[in-house]
């Protein structure tokens, strides 16, 4: 067995090991909630480790290594925006949680609205979450591949069981504590990274000297309309999520909820900069057609054999930080809707948690490209923003506004996406908009 094998077998015994000693004597309060006890930094440390995932990481450098700066500005650009937006409505949120002692987003909207907006977005979000899953999945899988040279099926098989035990072990408590440690992973591995091909790229001036043209342009990915429009929308899009919901309801107080997402932002611009700094030396560095190993093979060149495995080790926190995540949040909003079990809730929670992992990998063999998919679940979770709003900011709006405004966009959706998959949102998210604000004042 190589080193680089040993070291990420090490790293799986780790996490093991962490949830079978932290999952002991849990309940159901410790399991979905870590008893609304989180505290500021491990909400924080946790919270960046999801938020980043395999998109930004692999995705920015990929982007960076191939067009410039552009994606790799406007995507950590949007990630603090929407650390901002959820810095601002997560009192409120944390508020209603302990109020209606709330697991998911799910929950609010059940106990803020009625039963059919809870059943609505229990559907919606569910499906949400297991197509989240699989496109961190399908990354995984590949890279597991890489690494192992096993065939694809085989290496979705080995890192579904690894991901799904550790997390059904423990839960949410289980997932914050492995982020926390996940965090300081990334941050370290990337950083000595980002150090050691700065020796290979001949300084920062040698680096900026030899850069491809066009790549310090801050627009030329999509133009400027596209750079403005993905920050401020992907910014809202961590609204719609349910795993912020979740971390929101655990924290120990609104103002730790609030300083959580506050903290979040200067450590996200670090960890974003230094990601894009990979990119540009890469674009200096690397001559290849598939920018989607970019950092695979940036990794080879730059660090020693043990370094590497140290490095895949990172790439590997980085999407299961993710995944665990989902897996949580989507065990949760189908846990409260079955219900107490006499007794067995934990039986119950961690068979559920496994299963709902499960359906997230399958997506991921079924459909292992599954970009397009990715796309329309970007598109739905913005639907739920201006009911969500409403739930929060205002009393006024009635059961009906809330669930028609997610209702009909989303069945428009469905029937629009497959025919216009890059404009669609503009209407469905418009006419959510619409029809919260006005539903009340036109149907009495």
């Amino acid at each position: 067995m190589t080193v680089t094998l040993w070291i990420l077998l090490g790293y799986f015994v780790l996490l093991f090991a962490i949830a079978w000693y932290f999952s002991r004597h849990q309940n159901i309060e410790d399991y979905f909630a870590n008893k609304r006890q989180t505290s500021l930094w491990l909400m924080t440390f946790s919270t960046v480790a999801t938020v980043v995932g395999a998109g930004g990481t692999v995705g920015i450098v990929a982007e960076v290594y191939n067009t410039g700066i552009s994606y790799g500005l406007a995507l950590p650009a949007a990630y603090i925006f929407g650390m901002l937006i959820l810095a601002w409505v997560s009192p409120r949120i944390k508020q209603a949680g302990d109020r209606y002692k709330a697991y998911t987003v799910v929950d609010f909207f059940g106990s803020r609205f009625d039963g059919k907006n809870r059943i609505l977005t229990a559907i919606l979000q569910i499906i949400l979450l297991i197509i989240w899953i699989g496109a961190q999945a399908v990354a995984i899988a590949s890279l597991t591949s890489v690494l192992t040279k096993m065939e694809y099926t085989w290496a979705l098989a080995l890192t579904a069981l690894i991901t799904i035990l550790y997390t059904g072990m423990g839960g949410l408590k289980i997932d914050i504590i492995t982020d926390f440690i996940q965090f300081w992973i990334i941050l370290i591995v990337f950083s000595v990274l980002a150090l050691m091909g700065n020796k290979l790229t001949g300084g920062v001036s040698g680096m900026f000297g030899r850069l491809p043209q066009g790549h310090l342009n801050p627009f030329a990915f999509g133009g400027v309309g596209w750079f403005v429009g993905i920050i401020l929308l992907s910014g809202f899009l961590f609204l719609g999520n349910t795993s912020h919901w979740q971390r929101i309801f655990s924290a120990q107080s609104p103002s730790v909820a609030r300083k959580s997402f506050l903290w979040t932002i200067p450590f996200v611009i670090i960890i974003s900069l230094i990601i894009l700094w990979i990119g540009l030396e890469a674009s200096v560095i690397l001559d290849m057609q598939d920018k989607n190993k970019a950092i695979f093979v940036f990794m080879d060149r730059v660090l020693p054999p043990g370094w590497q495995a140290v490095g895949y080790a990172a790439i590997l926190a980085v999407i299961m930080s993710s995944i665990d995540s989902y897996v949580v949040g989507g065990s949760a909003i189908i846990y409260k809707l079955l219900g107490a079990d006499n007794g067995k809730s934990m039986i119950r929670a961690r068979s559920i948690t496994v299963v709902f992992g499960l359906l997230g990998f399958v997506i991921a063999y079924l459909v292992p490209d599954i970009v397009k998919l990715s796309l329309l679940i970007t598109y739905l979770a913005l639907i739920f923003v201006p009911a969500i709003f409403a739930g929060l900011f205002s009393e006024k709006v009635s059961a009906n506004a809330a669930f028609y405004s997610i209702l009909v966009p989303t069945i428009i959706l469905f029937i629009l996406f497959w025919k216009m998959p890059k404009s669609v949102f503009l209407i469905t998210t418009l006419l959510s908009v619409l029809i919260v604000v006005f539903y009340d004042r036109i149907v009495k």
